[in-house]
């Protein structure tokens, strides 16, 4: 199984006064950030069966937007995925999945390093994850515990000048 881990693109600062931090969307750098992903993916020639999203506005958008571009993908929500989420939870949903599947989740960080962490190494990565970075890693096993080697990272502005 391969597990694509996307943290959603840059959200609206001016939003940030709203009370509810879940409704805030996606900037305009944000949504071009998540279009260079999706035409990346794209050009990679790569689909997935399922897109796990946090249910949160800026998450649900950037998923939106990479399954625009797959033909198949169902988009699932997961509360799992909210930035309060354990790893735990998780990982028990992505172990369920089937050798060859190709998964993306969309979410927020820290779950999102924390997630890699527990499936690449019992150790803590000292890794960055900023909004728009993708991950790929490369599942090795589901039991007794989901393990996986960290195949890439790639950064917003790596993901821009590659996807030209």
């Amino acid at each position: 199984m391969n597990i694509f881990i996307l943290r959603h693109g840059d959200a609206n600062t001016s939003s940030r006064r709203t009370l509810d931090d879940s409704k805030r969307s996606l900037s305009e750098r944000g949504i071009k950030e998540i279009e260079n992903i999706s035409k990346l993916l794209s050009n990679m020639e790569m689909r997935f069966d399922f897109i796990y999203s946090s249910p949160l506005k800026r998450a649900k958008q950037s998923a939106e937007i990479i399954a625009k571009g797959q033909k198949k993908s169902k988009i699932i929500t997961l509360n799992e995925l909210k930035p309060e989420g354990t790893t735990n939870e998780v990982c028990k949903i992505l172990s369920m999945q089937k050798e060859e599947s190709n998964i993306l989740i969309v979410g927020h960080n820290p779950l999102l390093i924390d997630i890699t962490n527990d499936i690449v190494t019992s150790d803590k990565l000292h890794i960055s994850l900023k909004t728009g970075g993708l991950i790929k890693i490369k599942t090795l096993a589901k039991e007794p515990q989901l393990r996986g080697e960290l195949e890439w990272l790639l950064s917003p502005r790596l993901v821009r000048k590659i996807s030209k």
